[in-house]
């Protein structure tokens, strides 16, 4: 699946053969967008660029819909020998967690292939992606941008702890019932208390000026006041989850481990090879290095960010 690093414009292509030839559509060749998982709209239809070469088109997809981390549907329709038919094909919008000239600026990455110290702009771009991977698996969390909800069970208090970091809600639904709709003109509200994200975004809380507010499960004998999410009530938060940039730690670990998946030794390390005798030179890796990430540095930094019990529905 085809990559597209967020907030960028990227080229998008498609070659149509017939009998093993490479053959023109009949006509125009039209694209369609939509988001893979919820089948929102993206782009109803325009039409390809036919290249130079024979049977070849390609369409720029434009930053507004990258803007947001999510896999798209590209539906490329057209006629061929009088026959409608279509081809779908999908792509990926990640945010890269560190970008081509930050690694090639740090490593003083040569730009010849006569450079001492050159790399090819596709193996940068795949060694970002097994880190920017590798980072995720660690943490079980994505530091891109994306809508989405989460889904998360009533303690019995005013506050609710979510598994991701958010940005900003939209709509609350109490047991599958539409409670909130910040999106409605007014806004739609049967929760009776208006809600808010905690500064870090990791948590959900009610807002009353009036009333003593809960944001544990004790209930005070005295007081017949029990929290508004419900013991064991299921509440989803739809709104956008993740980071609006990645955090600078993130990014640093990101060119440590690139730095690492580049080097001359990678190839071996990748097969779990613990102990490597050059000539006169040996050593042996510890027991724990490949147990996270392989460089105890990141997987130091990477600790703080772990999420053991996350569950996103």
């Amino acid at each position: 699946m085809q990559q597209i690093h967020n907030g960028t414009q990227q080229t998008v292509s498609l070659v149509i053969y017939k009998q093993g030839q490479l053959t023109n559509a009949d006509g125009n060749v039209l694209v369609s967008i939509k988001d893979a998982d919820d089948g929102t709209v993206l782009l109803s239809s325009a039409s390809a660029v036919n290249d130079p070469p024979t049977g070849q088109y390609s369409y720029e997809i434009t930053p507004d819909i990258t803007q947001l981390n999510r896999v798209i549907q590209i539906t490329w329709s057209y006629s061929l020998s009088g026959k409608s038919t279509y081809q779908n094909q999908f792509a990926q919008i990640v945010t890269p967690y560190a970008t081509i000239s930050d690694l090639v600026d740090y490593y003083r990455i040569g730009a010849k292939p006569s450079d001492i110290n050159y790399q090819s702009e596709a193996d940068i771009l795949m060694a970002e992606q097994i880190a920017r991977t590798m980072i995720n698996n660690y943490t079980n969390l994505d530091f891109g941008k994306r809508y989405g909800s989460q889904e998360i069970f009533g303690s019995g208090s005013d506050a609710l702890e979510m598994t991701e970091r958010m940005l900003f809600i939209d709509k609350v639904y109490e047991n599958t019932s539409l409670v909130i709709d910040y999106t409605a003109s007014p806004t739609y509200n049967v929760f009776g208390f208006k809600v808010e994200l905690t500064p870090t975004g990791k948590a959900v809380r009610i807002i009353n000026d009036f009333a003593d507010v809960r944001y544990d499960n004790q209930v005070d004998p005295t007081i017949l006041y029990y929290g508004r999410f419900r013991q064991n009530a299921r509440y989803t938060i739809v709104g956008e989850i993740g980071y609006n940039y990645v955090p600078q730690d993130i990014k640093l670990c990101s060119m440590l481990l690139v730095g690492d998946l580049l080097s001359n030794d990678a190839a071996w390390r990748t097969k779990y090879l613990k102990k490597v005798s050059l000539a006169e030179v040996g050593f042996e890796l510890a027991g724990g290095a490949f147990n996270g990430t392989g460089n105890v540095i990141v997987d130091g930094i990477l600790d703080q960010y772990r999420n053991f019990n996350i569950v996103v529905v």
